[in-house]
């Protein structure tokens, strides 16, 4: 390579030399991460909080039925708006509940119309049986923001938990905010 093409080379190498990865400057994002309420088992409501930041939840005696599923609903925005893409929330509790080898998960029923006399049909199938121990937690890992930025998870206390106090840990790891939502079992 002769001297002329060189010098030709040197600035264009400098050019390339002088940029580094920490001199892009992406855009900046201001998150706003919030959790609104703990709703009723009918979804439209929310639970009492009272003035210590404590919601309130009245487990109900339900027959045959152990756990029981409330919606914990809140938002997450960035700079205002809806994410996109939608953003991660994990979620912990600090209650867990165990389910033994034997134990009846579900009573499965089928109804159908038959085909041949015109009737409605129920069908009673076998029960869903666990076959092995198993510590369950009361609350979904994990979910991503949808419309408007919404996110939600669902709790599932059991009858034992009465008397107790649930703390719900919601993170977002992009902006680093940990929410803490506490919750009385009566």
């Amino acid at each position: 390579m002769n001297y002329y093409n060189m010098k030709k080379l040197i600035p264009l190498l400098i050019l390339f030399a002088a940029c580094t990865k920490k001199d892009i400057i992406g855009p900046i994002k201001n998150y706003t991460f919030t959790i609104d309420s703990v709703l009723e088992r009918t979804g439209k409501k929310s639970l009492p909080l009272d003035a210590n930041g404590f919601y309130h939840l009245k487990l109900s005696i339900i027959s045959n039925i152990s756990a029981q599923s409330y919606r914990i609903t809140g938002r997450v925005l960035v700079n205002g708006n809806e994410p996109t893409p939608p953003e991660s929330i994990e979620w912990e509790s600090n209650m867990y509940w165990w389910m033994y080898r034997g134990d009846t998960l579900a009573n499965i029923t089928k109804t159908y119309i038959n085909y041949y006399t015109g009737q409605y049909t129920i069908v009673k199938l076998p029960p869903l049986i666990s076959t092995k121990d198993e510590l369950v937690p009361t609350i979904n890992g994990s979910s991503y923001s949808g419309t408007k930025g919404e996110i939600n998870t669902i709790i599932a206390p059991i009858q034992e938990m009465r008397g107790d106090t649930m703390i719900v840990k919601a993170t977002h790891i992009p902006s680093n905010k940990i929410i803490y939502t506490k919750i009385v079992l009566e």
